[in-house]
């Protein structure tokens, strides 16, 4: 359900509103900058440690048939050293989790699994889904949505998302329209995995919506713009991961005659797979409603899946309001359902 505040900004907080979309318009254009140079970064990074390897290669040759046997344990030390994995430096010492090696191969066997069966936030692989859920909203008003996500993976480490959504509505004590149906606003999402581990990831990217729906009770009017952040943890004492994702939203220019949209979005959830084929998601999300006086809400939601057959998986996802059912996207109680085809990067 679109993001639309339901009353329109007092005129002595339009100086304010103004300030903060450029602000937030010019955070989502340096991320996009950021996130190009960082990709950059990483590939410039890797190019010294291959130097130095390949120097050692060519004295290895000039020297020929001159080098001692007793040299062969330094060559396959050296050689060992070079295929250990290096230290991770992006995050703290204190900040690291410290995992034995058998708990860092279970990580990275169910980091896989988290990837294979879409619950993985953080990780870069395809995906196409078609999910529906029903709504029952505050004050009797039912909604039912529809959405076909389509995600791109490339570059290894690079995604790009698109939801389309269906929305129908009904409003028995709405004045006038009661009821709508069509086509929703486009949402895009382009994205980085900036780190990588079997034990934690860290993404991020810059999202943004589209007023494309084909009525306007169905959209909010606007398009908005803002930064998309996703971590994951894995917490080898439940052998589960714990994931966090932030989005925060902001108009950015469409119908003048609508209200301005600044929406903070976050949420944590608690991932585990059971059996290999099994997979459960608990989720609390929380949102802030800025145009609405810093009005929040709160829902809690659970998911249990399972995968059908190879990449292919099924899923039930219901939830309930647990505050600020009024605000925009919560609801009093919703249940959905979708299946989903995971494939791997290009």
């Amino acid at each position: 359900m679109d993001a639309t505040p339901t009353g329109y900004t007092q005129s002595r907080h339009c100086s304010r509103d103004t300030w903060g979309r450029i602000a937030t318009v010019g955070l989502a254009s340096v991320l996009y900058g950021w996130l190009g140079i960082g990709s950059l970064h990483v590939a410039l990074a890797q190019e010294p440690s291959r130097a130095p390897q390949e120097s050692e290669r060519g004295k290895s040759v000039q020297q020929g048939t001159d080098t001692p046997a007793t040299n062969e344990p330094d060559a396959a030390s050296e050689q060992k050293r070079e295929d250990s994995p290096r230290e991770h430096r992006f995050l703290p010492p204190r900040l690291r989790p410290k995992l034995t090696q058998e708990e860092l191969e279970e990580a990275e066997r169910l980091r896989a699994l988290a990837a294979k069966y879409g619950t993985d936030p953080t990780a870069i692989v395809g995906r196409v889904q078609l999910s529906s859920q029903y709504a029952d909203l505050p004050h009797g008003a039912r909604l039912s949505d529809t959405v076909a996500r389509v995600d791109l993976p490339f570059r290894s480490n690079w995604l790009l998302r698109v939801d389309t959504p269906f929305h129908r509505w009904l409003d028995p004590n709405r004045s006038g329209i009661s009821s709508a149906q069509g086509l929703g606003n486009l949402s895009a999402l382009l994205g980085w995995r900036a780190y990588n581990t079997p034990e934690y990831a860290f993404f991020i990217g810059a999202a943004s919506t589209f007023p494309t729906a084909s009525d306007n009770s169905l959209s909010s009017g606007k398009y908005t713009v803002g930064p998309f952040i996703a971590t994951g943890r894995f917490l080898p004492q439940w052998e589960s991961f714990l994931f966090g994702v932030f989005q925060h939203s902001v108009s950015a220019g469409g119908d003048p005659s609508r209200a301005a949209i600044s929406l903070t979005q976050a949420n944590v959830q608690i991932n585990t797979i059971w059996a290999d084929r099994w997979w459960s998601t608990v989720q609390g999300a929380w949102q802030v409603n800025w145009e609405m006086k810093a009005k929040s809400s709160m829902t809690f939601e659970v998911e249990l899946g399972r995968n059908v057959v190879g990449r292919w998986g099924m899923y039930l996802r219901p939830g309930v309001g647990i505050w600020g059912n009024d605000v925009a996207g919560a609801y009093d109680w919703n249940v959905e359902i979708g299946t989903r085809y995971m494939f791997k990067s290009f």
